[in-house]
């Protein structure tokens, strides 16, 4: 799927209709001449507003599945979220670790009542088999694709964005799927934009009209301390836009920041 260079904004937007995002609206603070959308301050990831349409649009849908997240990856925590609210199940195939060495994010997803299935050998291609079977199992199971991309997350990203008290000239974020950054592009497409890519690398039609820039850190490596931004940042995602963002970055640039 991607309909990204065929359709408008508005295309998607007619999508979720008159949705309005449930959580507090995005803070905007300034740090060191840019503006930082800090969605750290949820304390769940910025997929929670993206993903409530989707969740909600949906009640034959029990169980919400995905195979595509890393032990780094915030959707383990934004997931099961996003589907409390709508009491719905969050299950994620995930490489199996010693239970007594779970990453925070693992930790945290067990909290917020992620069912983990953990895969022997759980290479990204295995763990996305095995949730795409589990789900074809049972007709109230739904796979999520990689970076929880879906046309109706899309158009909830243009909505968020477009709702914004300020229209950016120019754009960063981090992308791995470039789920987000895309959706930006849709919602500001007069916005120069840019992507540092984190994890595998990143396809044309995953970054779209962004400029791009590679994280020289592996996708799993935290980024170094004083390299850190200036604000509470994920150290092995977010985080890693700030090096490329004090290079390269315009004064006033707009940078998203998902979480921390």
């Amino acid at each position: 799927m991607n309909a990204l260079f065929e359709d408008t904004a508005d295309d998607y937007l007619k999508l979720i209709g008159d949705w309005k995002d449930p959580w507090p609206e995005p803070v905007i603070q300034e740090h060191d001449d840019y503006l930082v959308v800090r969605d750290d301050l949820l304390n769940a990831g910025s997929k929670v507003r993206f993903l409530d349409y989707l969740i909600g649009s949906k009640p034959e849908i029990n169980e919400w599945v995905f195979g595509s997240c890393p032990a780094t990856g915030y959707a383990q925590i934004s997931l099961p979220i996003a589907c409390r609210r709508h009491a719905k199940k969050a299950v994620l195939f995930m490489a199996k670790r010693d239970m007594n060495n779970l990453h925070p994010y693992q930790q945290r997803g067990l909290e917020e009542g992620t069912i983990y299935h953990w895969i022997e050998n759980g290479m990204l291609p295995v763990t996305q088999k095995r949730a795409k079977d589990y789900a074809a199992a049972n007709s109230d199971r739904m796979v999520l694709p990689l970076g929880l991309e879906h046309p109706t997350v899309l158009a909830s990203i243009i909505r968020v964005a477009q709702n914004l008290p300020v229209t950016p000239k120019e754009v960063w974020t981090v992308g791995s799927s470039g789920t987000l950054n895309r959706g930006l592009q849709l919602a500001w497409p007069d916005a120069k934009m840019n992507v540092v890519s984190v994890g595998h690398s990143m396809k044309p039609n995953e970054i779209g009209r962004a400029t791009h820039y590679k994280s020289p850190y592996k996708f799993d490596k935290p980024i170094k301390e004083k390299e850190m931004p200036p604000y509470p940042s994920a150290p092995t995602y977010d985080a890693k836009v700030w090096p490329f963002v004090k290079e390269f970055a315009s004064p006033g640039s707009l940078i998203w920041n998902v979480g921390s």
